[in-house]
């Protein structure tokens, strides 16, 4: 039986650099009435 170590499912540095780009450019709005607008800065 094969064992597994968390290195093995550990992503690809391409993968961690496209998740920090999302998460350094995405904002949410909230709006007077309460409702919120999720938006994507460049």
């Amino acid at each position: 039986m094969k064992h597994f170590t968390q290195d093995e499912y550990a992503p690809r540095l391409q993968t961690l650099q496209l998740i920090r780009q999302f998460a350094y450019t995405y904002r949410v709005i909230k709006m007077a009435d309460g409702s919120c607008i999720p938006c994507c800065l460049n």
